[in-house]
């Protein structure tokens, strides 16, 4: 999983959070590609039902289109990052890549009313230039360690769910998508989750950087 091989190498990035919350083990929910009108409202009730909290990366066009959507995430409680404008690759020229998280960035802010400081960039493709724009805007880049591949319409959400059990660890972050994965998402979250937590294991908000 290469996020999960390239986060310590990556300067400023994280792969995983804090292991624990009151001893018990953490697992961070992340949703990439909303919001969206059908499959956002799924990932609200979905981490209701699980007692989770979420954070959520949004693209610049798609939250224009549903600003409504957004403030539904901040207002659940649920945190919001920058998945850039219009799912631009990190390995685009270095400007094009900067403008694409600082227009999400300022569209986002807009919304929640506060700043937005966490940036994943589409694909996990991070350049040197990526980091350095981060560290010099006190931004903070997270992939993830546990990606099950939701976004393949061939994985059934009990195989999904089986491999997030079997792959999370303490402080894991696990990356699913919003869209036209979400019912397939959602539907693996609520097989895993219940198996997690028998086991004690909590599902708190990344912290803030």
């Amino acid at each position: 999983m290469l996020p999960r091989a390239l986060g310590p190498l990556v300067p400023g990035a994280i792969v995983r959070g804090p292991t624990h919350d009151a001893s018990r083990p953490c697992l961070y929910v992340t949703i990439d590609d909303g919001p969206d009108p059908t499959g956002t409202p799924r990932w609200l009730d979905a981490l209701a039902r699980h007692g989770a909290t979420g954070l959520f990366f949004l693209s610049a066009p798609a939250s224009e289109a549903h600003p409504d959507l957004v403030r539904q995430i901040a207002e659940a409680g649920h945190r919001v990052g920058s998945h850039g404008d219009a799912h631009v690759s990190g390995w685009r020229s270095p400007g094009t890549v900067r403008s694409s998280f600082e227009r999400a960035e300022e569209v986002l802010r807009a919304l929640v009313g506060g700043p937005v400081r966490d940036v994943r960039p589409p694909y996990g493709r991070v350049t040197p230039g990526l980091v350095r724009w981060a560290r010099e805007g006190d931004r903070r880049i997270v992939l993830w360690d546990v990606m099950p591949g939701d976004f393949l319409a061939s994985r059934a959400p009990k195989g999904l769910a089986d491999e997030v059990v079997r792959l999370a660890r303490a402080g894991s972050i696990l990356a699913l998508h919003d869209g036209p994965s979400a019912a397939r998402a959602v539907a693996a979250l609520d097989l895993a989750l219940p198996r997690l937590a028998a086991a004690g294991w909590t599902f708190p908000a990344l912290p803030a950087p």
